[in-house]
């Protein structure tokens, strides 16, 4: 029990440490006239989520 406790919390933290360290990334990356661009498809993205949400879920 404890060992299978101890690889679900590695798993999610490193999951965690990636998503953050690819945050940063973009961020950097990313000029600034193209974050209205990038903000309009995560909007865009998110409508669709919340449309389709009944069909799966």
């Amino acid at each position: 029990m404890g060992a299978r406790r101890m690889g679900i919390i590695l798993r999610k933290s490193g999951g965690i440490i990636l998503a953050v360290a690819g945050a940063a990334l973009v961020i950097r990356v990313i000029p600034f006239y193209l974050w209205p661009l990038l903000l309009g498809a995560l909007l865009i993205w998110g409508g669709w989520q919340l449309y389709i949400y009944d069909r799966y879920y």
